[in-house]
């Protein structure tokens, strides 16, 4: 699924920044304690209950990390 239908389905809050050279995907996912991984154009978050999360995006992901609870994923900005 891609961020907005998660945000959608699960009533949770995510926000997108476009910069000149970088799009920043924002996602409130109230968890503090999960794994990230990126493979592709697909983020995966694991929660430490198994429950598992995988969200595609629009472009190949350059860093991706969970904060306080908010995931966020960082992009190139496509030319």
């Amino acid at each position: 699924m891609n961020v907005q239908q998660f945000t959608d389905n699960e009533d949770r809050f995510a926000r997108q920044y476009v910069y000149d050279d970088a799009i920043v995907v924002a996602a409130d996912l109230d968890v503090t304690d999960a794994d990230v991984d990126v493979l592709g154009d697909t983020v995966i978050v694991v929660r430490p209950d198994g429950e598992q999360f995988e969200l595609s995006v629009p472009a190949t992901p350059t860093h991706a990390f969970i904060r306080n609870g908010v995931l966020t994923i960082e992009m190139e900005a496509q030319a």
